[in-house]
């Protein structure tokens, strides 16, 4: 494979615009053929010649299964269209990974690719379709659809540009999006994201990547590079680089709220699971051996093992003759009996350990009057630097989930469960800013301020009330 070479740099002309790179220089892989074709589009045509070549061959011999004609590439089917589809792919994929070569090349300091060599195309199943509105023409040829969602938001750009606005809000019109991006650039940018376009993939192990940030993140978080210098506050989970840990951080956040009541929830999947299990009665699965009625297969299958079935988990430490219903239980006996690692729970108010949280639960609630966040069904409990499981004392909202939180319907139940002299506050954070900067709601305005960082504290769990 012929060794990427550097394109030329990308400054702003004295027009304002800027150059194109040079193309990478790309070796055909079809069998018997060394030809090099300059860009991905070239090679794009050069494998259709190739395939043009291959239908009549196929159609003469009546041929009803088709190899790939790539070099050590073992893809069968009896698809001819799929067939096609695939051998177009391998010119994209040839000019990322040439790609990823050469950004590394650029970047010297990022640490080289350890993980095993997994050259393997996605499977192609149907054609690439496009999203736009009104268009939906399919592709055989990632290079072609890629080109052709390009020309859409060009065109897009074109017919929304007027005299008096020179770089209008520019709207996106792929299917259910309608976003609107300052420029024709980063509506480019936008629509990749629809398409799934891929920028790199690492040319030692084959992994594609959207951008080349990411690649160089899958470089640098490898156990053999990682350096490990990042540590989440809330979970103690340790990151190679800041952004790995912002992009983390993110996830603590939640962005969602029950309109039934004020549950938060970090992703739509989980609101859902909530409402169908807090707020629906439906019970749609039964079980064949008793009244029990679940809401989902994984519930009733769960209760199905552990209620009805005679299978059991055996312990394989020698000389241990435990056995139990459940892999989460033989799990603790594991940690604890043989792994010497007990899961305690600690209470953070006067040190007592317990060995499940609802024990830890039940204890808070009667000896120190704790009580239970809006919507929330039970306590949530975190690992500590110490290993022991911790109230969690604080719930990270979003800016716009914390505005609903704190409509004027709560005002009213803020003043009952804040005290003014406990100096109690929500801090809220807006999880699109980049540098996470923490704005603070009050029930006294004047310690309202600004702090930069992520939570926001559950004010009947930072002030429980005495019984």
């Amino acid at each position: 494979m012929l060794t990427a070479q550097p394109p030329q740099p990308h400054p702003l002309a004295p027009n304002g615009k800027r150059k194109k790179p040079a193309e990478l220089l790309l070796v055909c892989g079809w069998s018997g053929c060394q030809d090099i074709c300059e860009g991905e589009w070239n090679m794009n045509t050069h494998i259709g010649q190739h395939l043009e070549e291959y239908a009549r061959e196929a159609a003469e011999a009546e041929a009803e299964e088709h190899c790939c004609r790539w070099t050590d590439c073992d893809f069968r089917c009896s698809c001819r269209v799929e067939f096609e589809r695939h051998s177009y792919y391998h010119g994209y994929y040839l000019h990322l990974l040439l790609q990823g070569q050469l950004e590394c090349d650029l970047h010297p300091e990022i640490p080289a690719c350890t993980a095993p060599a997994r050259y393997k195309l996605p499977h192609l199943g149907q054609n690439f379709l496009c999203g736009w509105t009104d268009c939906e023409r399919e592709f055989v040829s990632i290079v072609e659809f890629q080109d052709h969602i390009v020309k859409h938001a060009l065109f897009e750009y074109d017919i929304q540009k007027t005299p008096d606005d020179e770089r209008p809000k520019t709207q996106c019109n792929w299917s259910l999006c309608h976003k609107q991006m300052g420029n024709k650039y980063r509506l480019i940018e936008h629509i990749s994201t629809h398409s799934n376009k891929k920028q790199v993939a690492c040319y030692h192990c084959g992994e594609l990547f959207r951008t080349k940030t990411t690649l160089f993140d899958h470089l640098r978080r490898q156990p053999e590079n990682n350096t490990n210098s990042f540590q989440c506050a809330q979970c103690f989970k340790f990151f190679a680089t800041k952004k790995l840990l912002k992009s983390h951080v993110v996830r603590h956040v939640n962005c969602y709220k029950c309109t039934m009541c004020d549950m938060t929830c970090s992703s739509s999947s989980s609101l859902t699971t909530h409402i169908r299990y807090r707020h629906l009665k439906d019970k749609p699965l039964k079980c064949s051996e008793c009244d029990t009625r679940c809401v989902r297969e994984s519930d009733l299958a769960k209760h199905i093992q552990i209620v009805h079935s005679k299978s059991v988990h055996q312990c394989e430490h020698p000389d241990c003759h435990y056995s139990v219903r459940t892999y989460t239980q033989m799990r603790r006996h594991f940690l604890e009996v043989h792994g010497n690692n007990p899961i305690l729970y600690a209470c953070h108010c006067c040190e007592r350990f317990f060995k499940s949280g609802r024990s830890l639960s039940a204890h808070l609630i009667k000896k120190h009057g704790f009580r239970l966040p809006s919507g929330h069904k039970r306590f949530t409990y975190r690992v500590d630097e110490n290993g022991f499981y911790r109230l969690e004392t604080t719930r990270i909202e979003s800016l716009e989930v914390t505005q609903q939180i704190l409509s004027p319907q709560v005002n009213r139940s803020l003043e009952i469960d804040l005290k003014p002299s406990t100096g109690s506050c929500f801090e809220i954070v807006d999880p699109t800013n980049m540098e996470f900067e923490r704005i603070i709601v009050s029930n006294d305005a004047n310690e309202a301020q600004l702090m930069g960082e992520v939570v926001i504290s559950l004010p009947s769990l930072a002030e429980p009330e005495k019984l």
